[in-house]
């Protein structure tokens, strides 16, 4: 087959730092390649896949007519995942909507990626498929360090001060890693710098790359202190699959894909403080056989695969 997939323009496949939705992309294209098909990407310069890539203009303001403009001939399946308004852009191949917000869309094709989103959004009528990743970009690591790491996005709903409180509880030392996003600015200059010490309390920025891997791979534990109503929940997976137990509120779909681990889930702040104290966390193999077997990117190749498959007949 021929498969076009429609990327964001906010960061390039593969993300050098925080991009969930760019990372997902980068692998079920690579994933596609691998099986034999032809795979077109449309995606912000610099990008890389085992395909062809068509860079949005630097100074692109109206994507979908870019992409209608620029599309190749003989598409077979169009996989948008930023939500395109021109659902067909001229062609006849069908064109289906990966949902990666909390957003309900009229599309006639759209995937959400959990059930809970599924749940919440459509009363359960339609389509999830959960992301995956290539478990062997993630080091297992049998010897963890004595600290704790908090990865991803410093804004409120993710739980920067939690983690910066369960830490101060614990005594152990707490690192923070990720990008200060627009709406956390202000968070992060009243709530989150003045608790920050360099000592036991670190600031170190985005990271990627193996700097990313080998701090989630020797962390003693990760905590994602989340109250959004995440989709999905990406980072505790990469954390489970170098053998590091995640430490999570109830929150969106994180009951779901963490509900074989439930020693893992919390219902407060004091239950997080109270369950990381205690050390007796599941098995570093037993965290990544749990991811092996319910989020890989072979796996979720292969149910959009089945998907384009059913699409086309």
């Amino acid at each position: 087959m021929r498969i076009v997939q429609i990327s964001t323009n906010q960061f390039p496949l593969p993300p050098p730092h925080y991009g969930g939705i760019e990372r997902v992309i980068f692998h079920l294209s690579n994933r596609l390649a691998t099986m034999g098909h032809e795979v077109i990407a449309y995606a912000k310069a610099g990008s890389k896949i085992n395909g062809k890539v068509i860079e949005y203009p630097a100074n692109v303001r109206n994507m979908e007519a870019f992409i209608k403009r620029t599309l190749p001939s003989g598409v077979d399946i169009i996989h948008d995942h930023v939500l395109m308004k021109d659902v067909h852009f001229g062609v006849k191949a069908p064109t289906i909507h990966t949902v990666h917000i909390n957003t309900d869309v009229p599309m006639k094709h759209a995937v959400y990626v959990s059930q809970n989103q599924l749940n919440r959004l459509k009363k359960g009528r339609g389509t999830f498929i959960h992301h995956g990743i290539e478990l062997d970009d993630y080091p297992l690591s049998l010897k963890k360090k004595d600290y704790l790491l908090f990865l991803g996005r410093i804004v409120d709903f993710k739980g920067t001060h939690t983690a910066i409180n369960v830490a101060r509880k614990t005594g152990l030392p707490l690192i923070i890693a990720g990008i200060i996003s627009e709406r956390g600015k202000q968070y992060h200059k009243t709530k989150i710098a003045p608790r920050i010490d360099q000592n036991q309390i670190k600031y170190i920025g985005p990271v990627g790359g193996q700097e990313k891997m080998k701090l989630l791979s020797e962390a003693r534990a990760v905590l994602f202190p989340s109250t959004a109503n995440e989709t999905f929940g990406l980072v505790p997976i990469e954390a489970l699959a170098c053998g590091t137990p995640a430490f999570c509120f109830y929150s969106g779909a994180l009951k779901e894909t963490m509900q074989g681990i439930p020693e893992l889930l919390c219902k407060n702040e004091e239950e997080m403080i109270r369950k990381v104290k205690s050390g007796g966390f599941p098995k570093p193999e037993t965290l990544r056989e749990y991811v092996s077997k319910r989020f890989t990117a072979e796996i979720m190749t292969q149910k959009y695969l089945n998907l384009y498959q059913k699409l086309l007949k």
